[in-house]
């Protein structure tokens, strides 16, 4: 169904708006740069230049990595050597649903969707700042309900700046995207499917630190971090100030090693009516007994938050194990107790020519605020497990693990989690455990075809229980040097203890990227 002139008249004007936005944040950037570029060119009068470099920039498309052909790596190749990178870029795509707002079974609405998605990436590396900026605009029309057209916008903008030369440093972000806002209903993370369940979402940080030698008690870190998530609808708005300092063994002193650290963060949050906080320090000392194997044991004192009020610090806890590492290995394990019971933490790497194999569990406790918070180093591929913020205090057990393996032509990839959480004022536990494998095969000169396969459970604190299953192919082809072009065919389905949580969706995809 053709929109209506009312409704051709709302595209033009999102159009209008996204245009808009994307000379703003030019408009606001660029000067920046240029200011900042010009700051540092005097700092370092009469220094010699390094020459420039484009290897620590990235590119990311729309269409992600499935459907990147090797189109970004190729721009950037024919880029390096020049002072930064600007890759102005427009996606256009088609999509056909059969189920546009994942509704159950007897009450599914299929539509065209029509995208239009303009963006770009600016990253320059110099001697002492490093600067990345990604920006898109997602234009959507519906062909069989103009009322859903709507236009997203995603921001992304990374700094770090050494004030200090091998001493002070200062990183800043912001990001702007669209979060779901639970997982109990119906869950995407896709912006053109209908479901009432993302919002927008804003986070700022900004994170101080500072380097120094203490001589022969080893070297210090000092860091602040600044960090606000602001949600558009939601009361979640959260607030995060975070202090460490951490004092580590110079290589000198081996066969012994030591470790000082004291970290304290105060989290508010709008739903919550008392600031919580999570402070820890501990003392660490490890002696090498047997070739590379160090034995380690930490003792520490912790805050507890409990319902009945907060002890500072009030708390003691100990954990003990042991370290191992060679040039491709690394193998960290803990056992301790703290005041929830026996603790345990494992940390396992491995890099060979071809294979990267990586697991990590550890047992922390949390307020969630978006994606990863509270979860370090998200090994690729579980980024598509969303993390929603829970409703309070939690304590979190979570296991993941990771492999990579690559040939000529192809790559492999496997990854795991598994996320067991007590929510520590209500008693609650909800428990949620995935995979996702995929298959990139080079097939042809400049094709790439991936496959991937997605599965989910979740363990709701009400008892509810769902599975998430999804499965879609994608190719994709560079057609010259600034173009590529893709497609994708898609399965996703929920089964749920709610059957109006059920559903089934199938789709398919064309895009054709254009970098300028």
């Amino acid at each position: 169904m053709g929109a209506s002139a009312a409704n051709r008249s709302k595209v033009c004007r999102y159009a209008a708006a996204s245009v808009a936005a994307a000379g703003l944040v030019l408009a606001l950037t660029q000067p920046a740069y240029t200011q900042a570029r010009t700051e540092l060119q005097g700092a370092l009068a009469g220094e010699q230049d390094v020459p420039q470099t484009l290897a620590g920039c990235s590119l990311p498309l729309p269409g992600g990595r499935d459907r990147d052909s090797g189109l970004a790596g190729q721009y950037i190749s024919d880029r390096q050597g020049q002072p930064y990178l600007f890759a102005p870029s427009l996606t256009a795509r088609q999509t056909y649903s059969d189920n546009v707002t994942l509704a159950p079974e007897g009450e599914e609405e299929s539509d065209h969707i029509s995208q239009l998605i303009p963006a770009f990436s600016f990253c320059q590396i110099r001697q002492r700042t490093r600067t990345q900026v990604d920006y898109q605009a997602q234009l959507l029309h519906y062909w069989e309900d103009s009322d859903r057209n709507d236009v997203y916008h995603y921001a992304n903008v990374d700094n770090t700046t050494t004030l200090m030369q091998d001493f002070l440093f200062l990183d800043l972000g912001a990001r702007y995207d669209q979060q779901p806002t639970t997982i109990s209903g119906v869950l995407t993370g896709d912006n053109e499917l209908v479901t009432g369940d993302r919002q927008d979402t804003t986070t700022l940080r900004a994170s101080p630190y500072a380097f120094q030698s203490l001589g022969p008690v080893g070297d210090s870190v000092t860091r602040y971090e600044f960090r606000r998530t602001m949600y558009d609808e939601d009361a979640r708005d959260t607030t995060r100030h975070i202090g460490s300092f951490n004092v580590t063994s110079p290589g000198a002193a081996d066969p012994l090693s030591w470790q000082g650290n004291v970290r304290t963060e105060r989290v508010t949050r709008d739903d919550i009516d008392d600031a919580t906080y999570f402070d820890d320090g501990f003392i660490e000392l490890g002696y090498r007994a047997i070739g590379r194997l160090t034995l380690l044991a930490r003792g520490g004192l912790e805050t507890v938050n409990r319902a009945d009020g907060r002890d500072r610090f009030g708390n003691e806890y100990w954990e003990a194990g042991f370290r191992w590492s060679d040039e491709r290995t690394s193998v960290e394990a803990r056992y301790g107790e703290r005041f929830f019971g026996d603790t345990y933490f494992a940390a396992i790497s491995r890099r060979g020519g071809s294979f990267t194999a990586r697991l990590d569990y550890r047992e922390t406790q949390e307020i969630p605020d978006r994606i990863g918070a509270g979860v370090p180093d998200i090994p690729p591929g579980l980024e598509n497990f969303i993390d929603i913020p829970e409703p309070e205090l939690t304590i979190s057990k979570r296991l993941t693990a990771s492999g990579t393996y690559e040939t000529g032509l192809s790559t492999f990839r496997v990854t795991a989690f598994d996320d067991r959480r007590e929510l520590v004022v209500s008693g609650d536990e909800r428990r949620r455990y995935g995979a996702d494998a995929s298959w990139r095969w080079s097939f042809a000169p400049r094709t790439t075809l991936t496959p991937r396969l997605t599965w989910e459970r979740i363990d709701d604190r009400d008892g509810q229980i769902d599975t998430l299953r999804g499965a879609r192919l994608s190719v994709a082809r560079m057609l010259d040097r600034h173009t590529q072009a893709g497609a994708t065919i898609r399965r996703q389905d929920r089964t749920s203890d709610i059957a109006d949580q059920e559903y089934v969706e199938n789709a398919i995809t064309l895009e054709l990227t254009r970098l300028f």
